[in-house]
């Protein structure tokens, strides 16, 4: 072990001084050592097969120093090996920690992504205004029905029925209010709904066809609890009834709205890539049309634009659609378009 040990220690210690040994010779202690072949050590112990201590309490002092040329990996581990216990690295791809951001930080800036109208112009995204591009008044709501109804096969069916009736109290008390009865298609699949209350016969707003196809308009269908469909003879009858509104369908104005906010938008994302063109991101050229088109924006020809504020800290334009509905007005300090009175 000692002829091993020694060419070991001559490949690891790299003292300034002649070599007195070389490939072969003994091992020579607190001398330079030499080896053009490799030297193993192979050892069968149940610690480690080589210790090195230096009990120097100079700052330099280490306990191995590996000096390789340029580009070369100074350390090899096979593919196996564990985690080397204590071992403490400094860098990761040759950067140090403070070149990560850690957990739970912000990227420098990222809370202008918290306002954002529009990726262009993110100042929030828990507020996007667009999704697609399309703005929300494009979209069906995920409930278009009044309070008190629930959306079902296409129609507003209330979901409390209303107290006994006969037929043509039924029938007017829904019109008045603008909606109708039911048919018994949509009955029939409303009793199925679970949490809904069906425990009686309701009207529906279908007559009674006879088995020869003729119809009886004095014989109203009804639709029981367990989906029987029985004909009403009498107008006076105890069946309770539900009616049904249409569903929330959108105004011009919401469309004319949509396209002024679209506008405006396209211009602060616009006057957002202005500024960043400019020195230190000012806005203060970036306070006309003509400059914001220079800039890529293509205004809507039906909706008027003001810029009102362009400084270099601060930009600041409403808009309006020329047929209607309300105005809005975007301010890069908030990154939010609101409704404003139309001007």
């Amino acid at each position: 072990m000692v002829f091993g040990l020694a060419l070991v220690l001559a490949l690891i210690f790299g003292l300034a001084s002649a070599a007195l040994s070389a490939t072969g010779s003994n091992f020579v202690l607190g001398k330079a050592n030499e080896a053009i072949t490799v030297t193993k050590l192979t050892s069968t112990v149940a610690g480690p097969a080589l210790t090195l201590v230096n009990q120097s309490t100079d700052a330099a002092a280490t306990a191995l120093n590996i000096n390789v040329a340029s580009g070369n990996a100074p350390l090899r581990v096979n593919a196996a090996s564990g985690t080397a216990t204590n071992l403490s690295a400094d860098e990761l791809d040759g950067k140090d920690s403070s070149a990560f951001y850690a957990q739970g930080s912000k990227v420098a800036d990222s809370s202008r992504a918290d306002r954002a109208d529009s990726a262009a112009s993110a100042s929030s995204a828990a507020d996007a205004d667009l999704l697609d591009g399309k703005d929300s008044s494009q979209f069906q709501p995920s409930n278009p029905c009044p309070s008190g109804t629930l959306f079902h096969e296409g129609a507003c069916i209330e979901t409390t029925k209303r107290s006994t009736a006969a037929f043509p109290n039924a029938e007017g008390t829904c019109l008045q209010v603008g909606r109708r009865l039911p048919t018994v298609a949509e009955l029939q699949t409303f009793r199925l709904r679970e949490g809904q209350d069906f425990s009686t016969a309701e009207y529906s707003s279908q007559a009674w066809t006879d088995t020869a196809g003729s119809t009886r308009p004095n014989m109203v269908m009804l639709v029981n609890p367990s989906g029987a469909q029985t004909p009403s003879t009498s107008f006076v009858g105890t069946p309770a009834f539900r009616c049904v509104a249409a569903p929330k369908a959108a105004s011009p104005s919401d469309a004319w709205e949509a396209v002024a906010r679209s506008d405006l938008r396209n211009a602060g994302s616009t006057a957002t890539l202005c500024a960043a063109g400019n020195n230190e991101g000012s806005y203060a050229d970036c306070g006309t049309i003509s400059q914001l088109e220079a800039n890529g924006y293509q205004h809507a020809s039906n909706v008027t634009l003001v810029i009102t504020t362009a400084t270099a800290t601060r930009w600041v334009a409403q808009a309006q659609h020329d047929s209607g509905g309300s105005a809005y007005r975007f301010d890069t300090d908030t990154g939010q378009i609101v409704p404003i009175p139309r001007f």
